[in-house]
């Protein structure tokens, strides 16, 4: 009896023990299920997108052409890069001393600028506002500051400056457009961002043109309505309105609209509509007030 009353005894201890073990056991796993059923905090995300790594500069100047949408998208969420506008911009700046140096060695084109400037000549002598002897006068000294030297140094020299008042220019204008028009503030710096990048599709174009003109040498050959022009005249308001139809001139105002609809987050055909309008406009007040150069 007093065994029987020991091992009732013990029997409750045990099985208290065994319960016990049981549900700690239990009781961890069910833990462990909890944890990694659970979202990772907020650390680990940091760190999970910390590890991919941005597009680094050149993977931003060959985006641009394909993907700019993605481009643009990570210039706004970055902090300010400077070399974003200035690598593209030096970019621009020696293509066009290149180019200038390869069509200006040309002797067709040569010839075509001497002609362009006879025919200006001729129109004064004809409308009573010079002589022929001072139109003479005029060309002798245009021969001379029209030879190929002078002309790729002047050529040279400009595709510099212009490249940098583009940048500079319509960074400016996609502030102000986007102040004005679009009721967003952004940075001038992010601007100038946009625009650099997109001048990438303007440094394509300007290889396409020189090695069009090269080939057919011809100045109005270039990727535009003026390609179909035999005799591209630059004095006639028309012809420079086909020169200002350039097929990579559309793409780059489209690229740039791209990166001004990533930035101040309105939908891309407003930011298109109000760009293409000015950019018109831009045009079209160069070629009627005789400015038609910085139309091309």
């Amino acid at each position: 009896m007093n065994l029987e009353k020991e091992k009732c005894a013990t029997f409750p201890i045990h099985w208290t023990i065994w319960v016990s073990l049981c549900q700690s056991v239990l009781g961890s796993r069910a833990e462990i299920d909890l944890i990694m059923e659970q979202p990772p905090t907020a650390p680990e995300l940091g760190q999970e997108v910390a590890q991919n790594p941005t597009m680094s500069l050149p993977a931003r100047l060959l985006n641009v052409f394909a993907v700019p949408g993605e481009v643009f998208a990570e210039v706004k969420a970055t902090p300010i890069s400077t070399s974003n506008w200035l690598v593209p911009t030096l970019c621009s700046a020696i293509i066009g001393v290149i180019a200038a140096f390869i069509i200006f060695s040309q002797p067709a084109v040569i010839q075509q600028l001497r002609e362009q400037q006879a025919k200006v000549m001729d129109q004064q002598v004809k409308a009573g506002k010079m002589t022929q002897a001072q139109a003479d006068q005029a060309l002798a000294l245009m021969e001379k500051v029209t030879g190929p030297t002078l002309m790729k140094v002047i050529g040279g020299v400009g595709a510099v400056v212009a490249s940098f008042v583009h940048a500079v220019w319509w960074g400016f204008i996609l502030w102000l457009l986007s102040r004005w028009l679009l009721r967003v503030q952004i940075k001038y710096a992010k601007a100038l961002e946009v625009v650099g990048l997109a001048m990438m599709i303007g440094v394509l174009g300007a290889i396409v043109g020189m090695l069009l003109i090269v080939n057919v040498g011809r100045l109005g050959a270039t990727p535009s309505l003026a390609l179909m022009v035999n005799d591209f005249d630059a004095t006639r308001k028309s012809h420079l309105f086909m020169g200002a139809a350039n097929v990579f001139y559309f793409w780059q105002v489209g690229v740039t609209a791209v990166g001004l609809s990533k930035l101040t987050q309105v939908p891309f055909v407003r930011a298109l509509w109000v760009l293409l309008a000015f950019w018109l406009l831009q045009e079209s007040f160069f070629i009627l007030v005789g400015m038609g150069q910085f139309a091309l």
